[in-house]
């Protein structure tokens, strides 16, 4: 059970350093659709792993809620 740790861990690593590394190589700007998909995919493992260690509180649902909330409310590029 100790190595789904380790995997959702690193996961949220691998999204964080992958998607700067192809925003720095892409020379593309950090968009709306880049922020969604970070908050998406850090939001869930983090989740995880506090659901796994039973520490998963009431607070922390509503922060990991409230940012993809937020994230996933934005209409356009142009806000």
């Amino acid at each position: 059970m100790d190595w789904i740790f380790v995997i959702l861990a690193l996961s949220i690593l691998a999204v964080i350093v992958g998607g700067l590394l192809n925003r720095h190589f892409v020379k593309k700007g950090i968009g709306w659709q880049f922020i969604r998909f970070n908050v998406i995919a850090i939001g869930l493992p983090i989740a995880g792993l506090l659901a796994l260690n039973s520490a998963l509180t009431g607070e922390a649902a509503t922060l990991i809620a409230g940012a993809m909330g937020y994230a996933f409310a934005k209409t356009g590029e142009t806000e």
